[in-house]
């Protein structure tokens, strides 16, 4: 995506610690920056007089990528919502590492619990109380932990990870050896307040809804995240799913859809009023989510064999 940065940073409305901005009478709009636990949480919050509220996380940082980096400004331009980005504090430690799932840090273990109480204080202010998650890859992952906490929202997960042991090694090794300062350890040593592993959690049930859409080629994910979720949530009537193939058909697949794609849905979302079902069978998605489902999916996009 070319949103590498903001086009302008404004100056901060700023809070010395967590307890200050939950406590605030009112609310500013524009850049937020709160001190907690040694690392400043920085939110870009642009209300809209809005019933429906869009919560954003970006992915990976690419290096030319300047903190705070609040990822999907353009695609949701415009929209009848109220905007929340969210840049991931973690990062801010180090330039060793781009990527760190909203997870925390060894700072800032409880990491999920406080994003999930400043968003619940910001929706509060404004009233938006219909609450779009949504992120890509990492983001992605972070939406579908921060849903958790919203029993009426929706996470809009585009191609996420599900469990971050499970994506690239070499990744997760810089992720716990600069954010936890634990080189070596396995994510099973992380405090109980992270949320590394999505795939137990939701497997006990959950009562927010979830919307996956999944390149059918990126079977890195697919095998490693998509198919592991799915198998203990797919009979949920509150999981719905959108696959096709998008970008080249070389490389690892793990491309998001057109952003025209996205702009549709998000633009059904915008309007639904929190009524997500009927907001995502307008958008294109399908309830099946079962692993059968997701085969058929891969199968019905693959290309034909009608080359040469």
């Amino acid at each position: 995506m070319s949103e590498s940065n903001a086009p302008e940073t404004p100056a901060p409305s700023s809070y010395s610690n967590l307890g200050e901005f939950l406590a605030a009478e009112e609310l500013p709009s524009g850049l937020i920056e709160i001190a907690h636990q040694g690392l400043p949480i920085e939110v870009l919050n642009l209300p809209s007089d809005s019933d429906t509220t869009f919560v954003c996380f970006h992915g990976a940082a690419e290096k030319e990528v300047q903190l705070p980096w609040f990822l999907g400004q353009g695609v949701t331009a415009g929209l009848p919502v109220n905007r929340i980005f969210v840049s991931d504090p973690s990062l801010r430690k180090s330039k060793d590492f781009n990527l760190a799932w909203y997870a925390g840090s060894k700072e800032q273990p409880d990491l999920q619990e406080t994003l999930a109480d400043i968003v619940r204080r910001i929706v509060r202010a404004t009233g938006g109380y219909n609450v779009v998650f949504f992120g890509s890859s990492a983001g992605g992952y972070a939406s579908l932990a921060l849903a958790r906490f919203f029993p009426t929202s929706l996470a809009l997960a585009v191609n996420p990870q599900t469990s971050i042991s499970r994506f690239y090694p070499g990744a997760v090794e810089r992720y716990m050896t600069h954010a936890w300062e634990m080189p070596g350890h396995q994510m099973g040593e992380l405090p109980g307040t992270v949320a590394h592993d999505l795939v137990p959690v939701y497997s006990a049930g959950f009562d927010h809804t979830v919307a996956l859409i999944q390149n059918a080629k990126d079977w890195f994910h697919i095998q490693n995240h998509q198919l592991p979720f799915v198998d203990v949530a797919g009979d949920s009537d509150n999981l719905y799913m959108l696959m096709d193939r998008w970008g080249p058909d070389t490389g690892d697949g793990h491309i998001p859809p057109p952003k025209e794609l996205l702009r549709a849905c998000f633009e059904f979302l915008a309007t639904c009023h929190g009524d997500w079902s009927k907001g995502l069978a307008a958008a294109g998605f399908q309830a099946g989510t079962t692993r059968r489902h997701v085969k058929r999916r891969v199968l019905d996009t693959a290309p034909s064999k009608q080359s040469g």
